[in-house]
């Protein structure tokens, strides 16, 4: 609580302050990618320097550093690289909020005859408006200036459309569909119809409107059942643990909301060799993708290790849950412990720290499938299941959306000497953090219990644990 009162002139002088701080953040992340993606150093294999594989090792350096995506600062270069000079110096001066920044840059994409006072127009309402009234504002200033333009500009957007999600905090998430005003009020519409047919529900009308769309949209309404697919270890679906499950294609949910989702489910076990007598980690699922159930495998019963590294049980009902199961309620909070414990710790000893640097995943004979370079569909399973998104550093690209790497690469000419498909030796990467540890930009080791040591071309080191 501030002792003196605030005038309007400082809170304004704060806001300008803040913006252009974080417009000098901008320029200077572009200034740092600039610079690395012309550095006289070989960062391609083949000897070749590479010019693109090099902006995209400093973009992800960047986004790591900032803690952004690298969606973020691909969106700073290019709207550095395109704005008009009038436009990025009013955001340079803090005149211009980011966001607004942002939509003015794409408001004038392609309107290459701007004069300087649409320009400052232009500016001066986006200065001003609310940041969802900038670009409507804008729209208005160039029908006004070009009535043509704008109606093919008009055009053109109606084939745009998409649908996006994000998650927010408390187990809460956020869907947005964006398309023609027209098939959007359609959508809309039937929701609406839809929510109204529960008038008599107590619950809210928001809720009342979620719930609509819900069974719209999963096709409830129609009789088609809703499908999803939860693991969780056997310990949890016991209620003898309080591990998180994992929704395969989302994330992390709760144990009790996950035992909960899976009370009405079909359930399969997996068990890895590892583990002979005991379920690492019990399936439930509405989904029919998973292998075919097997009568000699039934749940709980030991299974050798010989042969396969991972198992599936045969299918049990809904209500079934496991009887046993090891207590692994603190397995998470030990783990983010020990990630804290490494990154207190020197290069050297980090190497002492790599559990497996053949990538054999600790076996001294290969299991079945080892030696073929993709996974099976088990394997698949546990690994997007341990890890629920891209291991690389803050990327937030689902699990079931990456390719499988190899963390030590996979021989294609010898398998047996290089990296064996096993899940020691298995991680999830997005496409784009992919190619950036293909073309050796940034390097991965498995470290013990799981955890994934990243380390950029600069030598900075980040950390990723199962289940973060």
């Amino acid at each position: 609580m501030y002792d003196a009162p605030v005038s309007v002139d400082v809170l304004v002088s704060a806001k300008v302050d803040a913006q252009a701080s974080f417009a000098r953040t901008v320029a200077a992340s572009c200034s740092y990618i600039y610079s690395e993606s012309r550095r006289p150093a070989v960062l391609a294999t083949g000897g070749v320097f590479d010019a693109d594989a090099a902006e995209a090792c400093a973009v992800a350096e960047v986004a790591s550093a900032l803690s952004v995506s690298t969606s973020t600062v691909t969106e700073w270069l290019f709207l550095i690289r395109t704005a008009r000079p009038a436009v990025q110096e009013a955001f340079d001066a803090g005149r211009l909020a980011y966001a607004a920044f942002r939509t003015v840059c794409r408001s004038l994409a392609g309107f290459h005859h701007a004069t300087e006072a649409l320009l400052q127009r232009v500016i001066a309402v986006a200065a001003r408006c609310t940041p969802g009234a900038v670009a409507s504002a804008i729209d208005r200033i160039l029908a006004d200036f070009d009535a043509d333009w704008h109606r093919i500009i008009r055009e053109r957007a109606a084939l745009e459309r998409s649908a996006t999600v994000r998650k927010l905090p408390r187990d809460q998430a956020e869907l947005k569909i964006r398309g023609p005003a027209d098939k959007v009020a359609a959508l809309w519409r039937n929701i609406a119809a839809a929510a109204a047919r529960g008038v008599t529900d107590p619950t809210s009308l928001p809720a009342r409107l979620f719930d609509a769309a819900h069974a719209l949209l999963t096709g409830a309404v129609s009789g088609t059942p809703a499908r999803a697919v939860i693991v969780l270890d056997a310990a949890t679906a016991a209620g003898l643990a309080g591990e998180p499950g994992h929704l395969v294609g989302w994330g992390p949910v709760p144990a009790d909301v996950a035992r909960r989702i899976a009370g009405d489910a079909t359930w399969q076990a997996m068990i890895t060799a590892a583990e002979v007598a005991e379920p690492r980690a019990a399936c439930s699922c509405r989904c029919p993708e998973h292998d075919p159930p097997t009568d000699s495998e039934p749940p709980g019963s030991p299974v050798p290790a010989a042969g396969r590294e991972v198992r599936r049980t045969r299918r049990m009902p809904a209500g079934w849950t496991p009887t046993t199961g090891k207590l692994g309620s603190t397995k998470n909070r030990k783990l983010r412990e020990q990630v804290e414990y490494l990154r207190t710790l020197p290069p050297s000893a980090l190497d002492r720290a790599v559990a497996d640097p053949d990538g054999h995943g600790g076996f001294a004979v290969p299991p079945a499938g080892a030696l073929t370079y993709r996974p099976s569909e088990a394997i698949a399973s546990l690994v997007t299941a341990l890890y629920s998104t891209c291991v690389h550093p803050g990327c937030a690209v689902s699990s079931e959306d990456c390719d499988l790497d190899h963390v030590v690469p996979f021989d294609h000419t010898d398998p047996r000497s290089g990296g064996w498909t096993v899940t020691g030796n298995l991680t999830p990467l997005c496409r784009r953090h992919h190619g950036l540890k293909t073309r050796r930009q940034w390097h991965h080791r498995m470290l013990r219990d799981g955890i994934v040591h990243v380390r950029d071309s600069h030598g900075t080191d980040y950390f990723t644990a199962p289940g973060e």
